[in-house]
């Protein structure tokens, strides 16, 4: 399905929202029923988690993303639309609140959308460089600690 000047509107309307961080603006340009995730270690990132419905994604940045980090900025690197469905990779910088620390990191969105709002965001972060900002310090992964189980090329 090719990406209509309607869709790329609707894309562009929700990150202009995203970008303000205000609750009111991203509520207006979410279904009722979304779908929002956020990808990465919650006891590290306490932005990452699972969200349903408007209420609840307009609480995450009414109340728990100004209680973890004063955000900055998100560049947008590179935004695709097909249809109802988009696909952005960029950046996202913000300061950790408890400690002060300048975060900065890249992140991945895939978007769906239906009349022209989102009904389902995934965000998928470098949560490995994330969490070592937030943490402020390397993680070191041990020699004996497979990187990926072997369960996952089973046939």
């Amino acid at each position: 399905m090719d990406s209509t000047p309607a869709h790329r509107a609707a894309v562009d309307a929700f990150y202009r929202a995203y970008a303000s961080q205000d609750p009111e603006q991203i509520g207006a340009r979410v279904t009722d029923d979304v779908e929002w995730h956020v990808a990465g270690p919650v006891d590290v990132m306490q932005v990452a988690g699972f969200w349903r419905g408007k209420a609840a994604v307009m609480d995450r940045f009414a109340r728990v993303v100004p209680a973890a980090v004063r955000w900055k900025s998100l560049h947008v690197e590179c935004l695709l639309v097909d249809g109802e469905s988009s696909a952005m990779f960029g950046r996202i910088s913000c300061t950790q609140l408890h400690s002060g620390r300048e975060i900065c990191h890249r992140t991945a969105h895939i978007a769906h959308y239906r009349r022209g709002k989102v009904a389902c965001f995934h965000v998928i972060n470098d949560s490995l460089d994330a969490a070592e900002q937030y943490l402020g310090r390397r993680i070191h992964l041990t020699d004996d600690a497979p990187l990926l189980s072997d369960d996952l090329f089973a046939v």
